[in-house]
């Protein structure tokens, strides 16, 4: 008897979260819409914009990418370049290197790009304290000291 009634709850049950399940199918989804939209005219337009300063930048830039590198490796021995980028710092083309050495530090090094000289080096270490980021200024003979 007891049986009997745990089956017939059971099938009820079922029944009725099946009928849930099918009626919750066959309702419309409803259309998701962005929370934001991205203009790809002003995408393209901001894309030759940077095509156009690189473009600018290259023709002022006496040294090359790669001469940037070796300058930075040759600082920085043992050391990784994860990234080169030529960029316009205060009125001087640069080439930016974000360099870890071999003991895991990174920097944030600054090569003249008409020079080929390192200009600046900057600890980029997020470790949230100010006392422990070295800004350093690099001297005629390309070696960094502390301020």
């Amino acid at each position: 008897m007891i049986g009997t009634k745990l089956l017939a709850s059971v099938l009820a049950l079922g029944v009725v979260g099946g009928g849930a399940v099918g009626v919750h199918a066959i309702q419309p989804e409803k259309s998701i819409q962005p929370t934001s939209t991205v203009n790809q005219e002003e995408t393209a337009t901001e894309e030759k914009q940077d095509s156009n300063e690189q473009a600018k930048l290259q023709k002022e830039a006496s040294i090359t990418q790669d001469e940037a590198t070796k300058t930075v490796l040759a600082q920085y021995q043992g050391g990784t370049i994860k990234q080169v980028e030529l960029e316009d710092e205060d009125g001087s083309v640069v080439y930016g290197v974000d360099v870890v050495s071999k003991d895991g530090k990174s920097y944030d090094v600054k090569v003249d790009a008409k020079t080929g000289k390192i200009t600046k080096a900057e600890d980029d270490n997020e470790n949230g304290n100010e006392a422990d980021d070295h800004d350093k200024e690099v001297n005629d003979d390309n070696t960094a000291e502390n301020n």
